[in-house]
């Protein structure tokens, strides 16, 4: 029996986010065919860091290597990296991200190994700082040499051909979620309900996204304060890690809502977060086809939401969700109460965007797009 040929997910991660639930939900999938062995690759600052992905990915059993590669010491680290990955008989580094893209492509001249990239999100780059502005020109300038780039949306594809790739090398592949089983008991939620201090009469807003700019979870903050003074009984729960936290924290103490919104940080457990929630809010200013939209979904939640990026393709007001213009808290806010006094039309909305995150978002489908492009590239 010839040997699986391993496919390395590189990627620098401060959480289990959209892009690792990507990788987590396609490696699963990938051990589930038997085809090629996925093996997460975490960049870390040193071999002493901490990471999530790396932990996540362990307990579910998948292959996971840690990889030092620290800012300051790249002409030492990377060709540490490269000889690394080289060893542990890696046949393609599959990287996403624009720092594993650039590092990715580094490693290909040092050790041969080809290097493709799925490209989950760009975001005003030109407001980033001065590493993150040069990291992503690098990183558009160096996958005019990669034979793929897969775009998780349309607009992400035109962003891409308008980066002077040739058509041949983009394509797109829609991200893909599992239907979660549901195992999870009234006991576990009565637990939940009470390390949260969420009363039974409490209606539960969940949001789960990094804390950045781009998710606008300060429009959450002020859409609390509209409901507080009208007197709602409600409970926004904000799911998350990023640089905004202390900026986000200030705000809710500004608008004096901290008994209506809780930043809970990095959890583990958002299915049970999604089960006892009652509704799913992403007031987000740019996306691509966000995977935490896709599991409130997969959970047959009711969502709001903006239409940017892919998801108008999930989202279509009164028949799978409700839309809010982005950066608009009074229209959140109504949106909210209509779903709160309207539990028929709650359901409805939850069960068409089930139905059709079931039918065009399965993890399945995703990862018979990508193993499609394996084959095309390691067994032509």
């Amino acid at each position: 029996m010839p040997t699986k040929k391993r496919i390395l997910h590189f990627i620098e991660s401060g959480g289990v986010y959209g892009a690792e639930r990507v990788i987590l939900n396609l490696s699963a999938q990938m051990q589930k065919t038997g085809n090629y062995t996925p093996i997460v690759g975490c960049i870390v600052d040193s071999e002493n860091s901490e990471s999530a992905l790396y932990n996540t990915a362990v307990e579910l059993g998948i292959e996971a290597i840690i990889i030092p590669i620290a800012n300051a010491r790249l002409l030492i680290d990377l060709p540490k990296a490269a000889a690394q990955l080289k060893q542990a008989s890696i046949d393609l580094i599959h990287s996403h991200g624009y720092k594993p893209s650039v590092f990715g492509f580094i490693i290909r001249l040092l050790k041969k190994i080809p290097v493709i990239a799925t490209c989950h999100l760009w975001f005003e780059p030109s407001k980033g700082p001065l590493k993150t502005r040069t990291m992503i020109s690098l990183e558009k300038f160096f996958y005019r040499w990669f034979p793929k780039v897969i775009a998780v949306s349309d607009p992400i594809k035109e962003i891409l051909l308008a980066s002077d790739l040739k058509p041949q090398q983009v394509d797109v592949i829609r991200n893909g979620v599992d239907v979660p089983e549901s195992n999870i008991s009234q006991n576990d939620l009565m637990q939940l309900r009470t390390e949260l201090q969420i009363s039974t009469n409490d209606f539960c807003i969940l949001n789960s996204a990094r804390l950045t700019r781009q998710k606008a979870q300060w429009v959450l903050i002020k859409t609390a304060a509209i409901l507080k003074q009208q007197n709602e009984a409600v409970r926004i729960l904000i799911v998350g890690e990023g640089d905004l936290e202390s900026e986000l924290r200030a705000h809710i103490i500004a608008e004096d809502v901290s008994d209506y919104v809780q930043l809970l940080g990095f959890r583990s457990d958002i299915n049970k977060l999604l089960a006892l929630s009652n509704i799913f809010a992403l007031p987000s200013i740019d996306e691509g086809m966000p995977m935490s939209l896709l599991e409130a979904a997969a959970a047959t939640k009711p969502i709001i939401s903006t239409l940017v990026g892919d998801i108008g393709k999930l989202i279509q007001q009164d028949h799978t969700g409700l839309v809010i213009p982005t950066e608009d808290p009074a229209a959140l806010a109504a949106a909210i109460v209509r779903l709160k006094n309207d539990a028929p039309l709650a359901q409805k909305l939850a069960n068409n965007a089930h139905k059709t995150m079931v039918e065009y978002y399965s993890s399945q489908a995703m990862c018979s797009g990508y193993l499609a492009i394996y084959d095309q590239l390691l067994n032509p």
